[in-house]
């Protein structure tokens, strides 16, 4: 275990990198995500329209002043929406750094249990990059990556999403403690384990993809296919979400290795 100055060195690059890959993130959702986002909702807006005018039919007569009534109301709709828009960006690029901040946090914690040895001997460029894919990668598959292949991010607009939330909920949670602890599983095996290194990472990846595929075999939840949102907007919402939480990741990781010991690492005496 680091001292405790190490610690807090290790808690200080976790922070801001956190912080400056969360706020990335954030705007990345807000430019790429978002936009598909309200494009899904005009989807279920017009398909939730056309299903309370089933078997009604109306006469109306417009004159002028109605007419005026109705841009007035288009006007007030439209400055509502933007602002509601506005809103939504800021909510999505906190709610983004404070995501960021606590797996910054999860990774210092972790490289204080498990301090990668090589690189506090000798700390240097090609090892800081060699562990920051190494972290992006695990940190990508546990948290998006595994639970992706059961159950992809989806658009709104699915008539029965609100009913199995809970169920889809409860299964990304286990996704994800599985894979965390199948992770750990293998580092203490790899760390403890008193027998041949070969026999050593065999039971470490046995154990890693055991874990990983519980959940699989448990059963993922099963949902409907009552998309209001055409099947070409989910494909390209579900690879922007692999984009912007890949991207994430590796920022996170590349940044904490940098700045944890950024003399040593950049050579700098």
């Amino acid at each position: 275990m680091p001292l405790r100055s190490e610690f807090a060195d290790l808690l200080r690059s976790g922070i801001f990198s956190g912080l400056v890959s969360g706020l990335v993130l954030g705007i990345l959702v807000c430019a790429w995500n978002l936009p598909l986002i309200l494009e899904a909702e005009k989807f279920e807006s017009k398909s939730t329209s056309e299903n309370s005018n089933t078997g009604h039919t109306h006469s109306h007569s417009h004159g002028e002043a109605h007419s005026h009534a109705k841009v007035e109301s288009s006007s007030t709709e439209e400055a509502e929406s933007e602002n509601f828009w506005q809103k939504r960006n800021l909510g999505t690029v906190i709610g983004s750094i404070l995501l960021g901040i606590s797996f910054g946090v999860l990774v210092s914690i972790w490289i204080a249990l498990f301090p990668p040895n090589g690189f506090l001997e000798y700390p240097s460029l090609s090892k800081a990059i060699l562990l920051s894919i190494f972290f992006a990668v695990s940190g990508f598959l546990i948290f998006f990556g595994v639970p992706f292949l059961g159950l992809p991010p989806e658009l709104p607009g699915r008539g029965s999403g609100a009913y199995d939330y809970p169920e889809r909920q409860a299964w990304w949670y286990l996704s994800v403690g599985s894979s965390l602890i199948g992770v750990l599983g293998s580092r203490i095996l790899l760390s403890y384990l008193k027998i041949h290194n070969l026999l050593k990472w065999t039971f470490a990846i046995i154990t890693v993809l055991l874990f990983v595929g519980l959940p699989f075999y448990i059963g993922v939840p099963k949902i409907s296919e009552d998309f209001a949102a055409p099947k070409q907007l989910r494909i390209q919402f579900e690879y922007v979400s692999l984009l912007t939480n890949l991207i994430f990741w590796y920022l996170l990781s590349s940044l904490f290795f940098l700045f944890w010991k950024p003399k040593q690492v950049l050579g700098f005496k």
